[in-house]
């Protein structure tokens, strides 16, 4: 794939970044790290670019924080627990948005500041994304994007992102106090199938766990599952209270976490069917749907049990064995 002739060092922005230091519950915020330093590829024919410039920039404060559109230049920032409580897990955070936009605080920094605090060293990955045109709406770009792009084909550019991402981070593990076998993924609508297809890669790339939270992969049609485990040897039991425990293939994902309100309008019908096919190729994720809660409550309070999603998926790394549970 080609490089990009723009350096990354020279135009990485800092927009909707958290202040680098130190908090003063002991967290640890570094400044943001370019992922592809030389610039990042070039997907040949990808349909997110509007064939003008465009810049970085901030929209929609509010309750639920800056959106942050027009990313072209990925990067990653590290929030890294207090000394002492560490557990040696980290998780890469994808916010959602559609492709066009990342709510970069409710689903980015807000997450990463909580996860840090409670032992886990978590990166806010900026992915890029498609692209605006000139004075362009939110409603408008959604029409325009929903119309002219395919299905999952916007997210292209950010799994890549997210794989390099965790390359990185294995690379660099020791100077972040995490251990390289034990680095996940949590993505938020269009940031879970950045999560999800990171998943599903091949699997030396793939993450060692990964939370998809009421997103999934978005194609046009369910992506190829490996299957759980092996088939069971002739003359196995049919009846599945007589069968032994299943073996774990080779090349089976990694352990999932779902999360989902069963009010949310806008992925409800593409989240159960993926559940579904996981059920189908032998998986157990764990899942978690809430009464309500809409889609986009990250972060947001809403006085729901889905306010508590994210201690849900803190005890499971802890139970996967991937953190020490402080």
């Amino acid at each position: 794939m080609a490089m990009s002739p723009i350096s990354a060092s020279a135009a990485l922005s800092t927009l909707g970044a958290s202040p680098a230091g130190e908090r003063s519950d002991g967290v640890e915020v570094r400044e943001p790290v370019a992922v592809w330093p030389n610039g990042a590829p070039e997907i040949k024919g990808w349909p997110g670019k509007v064939g003008a410039a465009v810049s970085e920039e901030l929209r929609d404060s509010g309750e639920s924080g800056e959106t942050l559109w027009n990313v072209t230049v990925p990067s990653y920032q590290a929030f890294l627990p207090p000394a002492g409580t560490a557990t040696g897990a980290a998780v890469i955070i994808a916010p959602g948005g559609g492709f066009r936009l990342l709510a970069i605080q409710h689903e980015g920094t807000r997450v990463a500041e909580w996860l840090a605090g409670h032992g886990i060293a978590a990166f806010v990955l900026k992915y890029r994304l498609i692209q605006t045109l000139p004075g362009e709406t939110n409603d408008a770009m959604r029409a325009r994007v929903n119309k002219t792009i395919p299905a999952g084909v916007g997210g292209d550019p950010g799994v890549a992102d997210g794989l390099e991402t965790l390359r990185l981070l294995r690379a660099r593990a020791r100077d972040y106090g995490i251990d390289p076998a034990r680095i996940g993924v949590v993505g938020f609508s269009a940031g879970g199938h950045v999560a999800g297809m990171m998943a599903l890669a091949p699997q030396a790339a793939r993450p060692n766990f990964a939370g998809l939270i009421y997103g999934m992969p978005f194609g046009a049609k369910l992506p190829q599952l490996p299957p759980a485990n092996l088939p069971y040897p002739e003359g196995t039991p049919s009846e599945p209270w007589l069968r032994p425990a299943p073996q774990p293939a080779p090349g089976r994902l990694p352990p999932l976490f779902l999360a989902m309100a069963q009010d949310d309008m806008a992925v409800g019908y593409g989240f159960r069917p993926f559940y579904d096919a996981l059920f189908a190729s032998g998986y157990r994720p764990e899942t978690h749907l809430y009464e309500r809660g809409g889609h986009g409550f990250g972060m947001k309070q809403t006085g729901g049990t889905a306010d508590h999603w994210l201690e849900k998926f803190r005890w499971w790394i802890a139970g996967e064995g991937f953190a020490s549970g402080k």
